[in-house]
């Protein structure tokens, strides 16, 4: 009878522990393993205080539907409390949430709350039944039209792998379906002028930024509109003005690589090319 009870016992101790060592504890591996298998993460954003956290992973992730289902994941379980630029990356606000990402990083879409079985099972679906985030996207963008969020996030991830006409389509279509969200208007527009510089005529590049710092004169990334703005002006031949731009926005710069860009600028400026 003793060893039936150990029997029992192990047995039961080690399906917890295969259970439980299902969800990963590092991001990055994650991220690697996704690649590598070609799969979709899911990660589990918990803080050790809050009670809906404790019924997500004690009663709902072990679920048989739910688990079968999220096998096809590459699982990560974080303490959000010690992630805060992971939490500030995906726009985490509260917890538990649940965040579904691709191999690269990129955000598909997430879960705040306590989630369902339900919520859980059929948004995990949707995800799978997709070879990639460009095809859930574009899934998307059919269900919800009038959605520029979407649109900015497929533009984004065009942009990311160097695909700048369709990029540039989708900031397009971004900017088209948000007049009443400025933010995404502001982001779009911002976006856009990015791919005009790196990819398209220098005067085009111009007068998109000109635009810019017309029409959103107080957005937080006005210095950074100027600076490009000046390195365009450069470009088609237009020092002075180039300079004189360059040189005001210079003390403002706050990251190394604009300051680094900036002085590189207005050295070619200052030798004539």
């Amino acid at each position: 009878m003793l060893r039936f009870t150990t029997l029992v016992f192990s047995f039961i101790f080690c399906s917890s522990l295969s259970a439980e060592s299902s969800w990963g504890n590092s991001i990055q591996k994650g991220f690697e393993t996704a690649k590598q298998e070609n799969k979709f993460i899911i990660v589990d954003v918990f803080a050790d205080w809050c009670t809906y956290c404790m019924v997500l992973e004690k009663e709902i992730f072990p679920d048989p539907e739910v688990s079968r289902i999220l096998d096809q994941f590459v699982r990560v379980r974080l303490d959000g409390e010690e992630f805060p630029n992971l939490r500030k990356k995906y726009n985490v606000e509260g917890y538990p949430t649940i965040l579904f990402l691709d191999g690269d990083g990129n955000f598909v879409t997430k879960i705040v709350g306590l989630a369902t079985k339900e919520d859980i099972v059929s948004l995990s679906k949707r995800i799978l039944q997709e070879p990639n985030l460009e095809s859930f996207l574009k899934t998307e963008i059919r269900k919800e039209k009038e959605n520029p969020h979407l649109n900015f996030r497929l533009g984004l991830l065009y942009f990311q792998n160097k695909e700048y006409e369709k990029a540039e389509e989708q900031f397009l279509a971004s900017i088209q379906k948000s007049k009443n969200i400025p933010i995404v208007k502001e982001n779009s527009h911002f976006n856009l002028n990015l791919i005009r510089s790196v990819n398209g005529p220098k005067d085009g590049a111009v007068s998109s930024w000109k635009e810019f710092i017309k029409n959103y004169p107080n957005s937080k990334r006005i210095t950074t509109a100027k600076l490009y703005y000046g390195i365009s002006l450069k470009e088609t031949g237009d020092l002075k003005l180039a300079k004189s731009i360059l040189t005001e926005i210079q003390p403002k710069l706050v990251s190394e690589s604009d300051k680094t860009i900036c002085k590189e600028t207005l050295l070619q400026i200052e030798k004539g090319f």
